[in-house]
């Protein structure tokens, strides 16, 4: 199991020293222009014409709130002809959200402007990986737009406008590639944590595996869609559908989350009411985001709003939960604490970015990426720490249940199985009796004359006497073969062979043998001691049951005994051509 638990650790933190080579690369900066602070806002007006829009610049509104507008359609305008100087093609990259169309008209230093209307389908064919859309800025007469009036249709959240961007064509597509690139690799490397989940659920069976592997799956659902891979996989995929997907897939993994945390956390640290919050929480967060997802357009930046509250009340149930088990000694949940600290501290950062009570910062929404995969490489750790703990609880209930059934089922002082387990192994004749090669015998063993060995020596060494006649047959016994221990100075067994002689002469060496062992102990001069056998052959087709057979066989050992003792007797209904001398 400690192996076990290495491997995990290795396989999942491996991928990371793959990737961190292609770090510095990846990391080289682009001459990026942010410009959001240069724009200024006017809400509605959504049948208004460019040129009609222009003669209300008056109206635009520049201030700290200027996208907090609850709109269908959102115009923003900025000056922009001196940041585009070094630039040989500029683009402007934006931030794609669920959105419609987007008009972009392009006034010129001469006076002449252009205006372009891209609806979905040439938004998606601008995708940017992970999670922006690239407009081109074309020149006219070698002359670069000096102002741009940017019409937003049905925008989601016209708050993330706040991260538009200037930069040239051939750096944008540079960071697209970068983008794909890292998305690829993080879409991969999120395949190895579903794969140890499915192995863990195969050794052990339980919940919080499921609740994790929904994390998971969600996170690359979530992940294919803002990365714009879903456009690699489904090219009629609209920004739209892709939002769907988007929000229900992070709703689906808040709702994995909320359970997971509910699932592993110590029952008696994190309360009824505890485990409730979870429940609650998990399930109104994943119904949320469906209803404000279905009325997006009707509800708008209100939806928004709702959304990220929603998920703001989450987080603190999930991390209050968590922290308050912690502080209790809950080790699950410090190590839940410590997985989800990275992407929980990244999520805040974004609802709050949403409230505007902080400013855009590119860590975000790269970091939120980062800081998922992060957690889901902690929290497989963690799944994994649990399934080998709750192993190790399984295999030392199994080693308990053992050493009971061990104490059940064998005779106390010889070490041999007793009465109970001979019963049990009996009853298994039935799936062996089949086999019409083999001879099966019960057979009934006394100590003669056990008695005088008491009287004369004591308990102590008759106790001595019956370990040593228990051991003598005992490695006699071969495969098939099944000794126990009855009570007193009585045991019986179960012989297999070939033929009935095979019987008769297996049964005349464990005779022999006792006969012959030296039983001295000391000063203690025993003497000879001496066994008798009592045979019954057990019919192939039937077996017989047990009180019958045993009742032919303690029969035949009363033969034997009659006889003179130290010999076997087969029970003579049985076979009585085969009276052994």
């Amino acid at each position: 199991m400690m192996k076990l638990r290495y491997l995990l650790w290795l396989l999942l933190i491996s991928p990371f020293f793959l990737v961190s080579p292609m770090s510095p690369a990846m990391a080289e900066p682009a001459a990026i222009t942010n410009f959001s602070h240069r724009i200024c806002s006017l809400a509605d007006h959504a049948e208004a014409s460019p040129e009609e829009i222009l003669k209300l610049r008056s109206a635009f509104d520049c201030g700290s709130d200027k996208l907090a507008k609850n709109t269908d359609m959102l115009w923003m305008i900025a000056d922009i002809g001196d940041l585009q100087k070094d630039m040989a093609e500029p683009v402007m990259r934006f931030r794609a959200a669920r959105q419609g169309a987007v008009t972009l008209h392009s006034i010129y230093p001469d006076g002449s402007s252009q205006t372009k209307l891209y609806d979905q389908a040439e938004m998606t064919a601008r995708w940017r990986s992970p999670y922006a859309v690239a407009l081109p800025l074309v020149s006219r007469d070698g002359q670069h737009p000096e102002t741009v009036l940017i019409g937003a249709a049905n925008p989601w959240d016209p708050s993330n406008w706040n991260d538009i961007e200037l930069v040239d064509a051939k750096d944008d597509l540079a960071l697209h590639e970068r983008g794909e690139l890292v998305s690829v690799l993080v879409a991969g490397l999120l395949f190895a944590p579903l794969l140890l989940d499915f192995v863990f659920f195969i050794v052990m069976r339980q919940r919080f595996i499921l609740y994790h592997s929904l994390m998971v799956v969600a996170i690359v659902v979530n992940h294919i869609c803002w990365s714009g891979q879903i456009f690699d996989l489904f090219p009629a995929a609209t920004l739209v559908q892709r939002s769907w997907i988007a929000f229900i897939a992070l709703a689906t993994l808040a709702f994995g989350g909320c359970m997971l945390i509910r699932s592993l956390c110590n029952p008696d640290k994190l309360g009824k009411w505890g485990a409730f919050s979870l429940k609650f929480v998990a399930w109104s967060t994943l119904v949320t985001t469906t209803i404000v997802m279905i009325f997006a357009e009707q509800l708008s930046l209100t939806g928004s709003l709702i959304f990220h509250i929603a998920y703001g009340f989450m987080a603190i149930v999930a991390v209050g939960n968590l922290l308050r088990c912690a502080i209790k000694g809950d080790k699950m949940a410090m190590l839940l604490m410590m997985g989800l600290s990275g992407a929980g501290f990244i999520a805040v950062s974004r609802i709050i970015r949403a409230f505007g009570w902080i400013n855009d910062l590119p860590i975000f929404d790269f970091g939120f990426y980062i800081a998922i995969l992060a957690e889901v490489v902690a929290t497989s750790i963690v799944v994994g720490y649990r399934v080998t703990a709750m192993r190790r609880e399984l295999d030392d209930a199994l080693m308990v249940k053992q050493g009971l059934e061990d104490i059940a089922y064998t005779d106390e002082l010889t070490g041999v199985p007793n009465r109970r387990a001979f019963s049990m192994a009996f009853s298994k004749f039935a799936t062996l009796r089949k086999n019409r090669d083999q001879i099966w015998a019960l057979g009934i063993i006394d100590i003669d004359n056990f008695k005088n060995v008491n009287d004369r020596h004591g308990h102590d060494v008759g106790d001595k006497v019956l370990v040593q006649v228990a051991s003598i047959m005992n490695n006699h016994c071969g495969h098939g073969d099944y000794l126990a221990r009855f009570g007193g100075e009585e045991f019986a067994i179960l012989i297999s062979g070939r033929t009935t002689n095979d019987v008769a002469r297996f049964a005349q060496e464990l005779v022999d043998s006792c006969a012959a062992h030296d039983f001295s102990d000391g000063e203690e001069n025993i003497g000879q001691v001496t066994i008798s056998i009592g045979l019954h052959l057990l019919d192939r087709e039937s077996g017989g049951d047990l009180e019958t057979s045993f009742r032919l066989a303690d029969k035949a050992l009363y033969d034997a005994k009659r006889a003179g003792r130290n010999r076997i007797r087969f029970a003579s209904p049985n076979k009585p051509e085969l009276i052994a001398a």
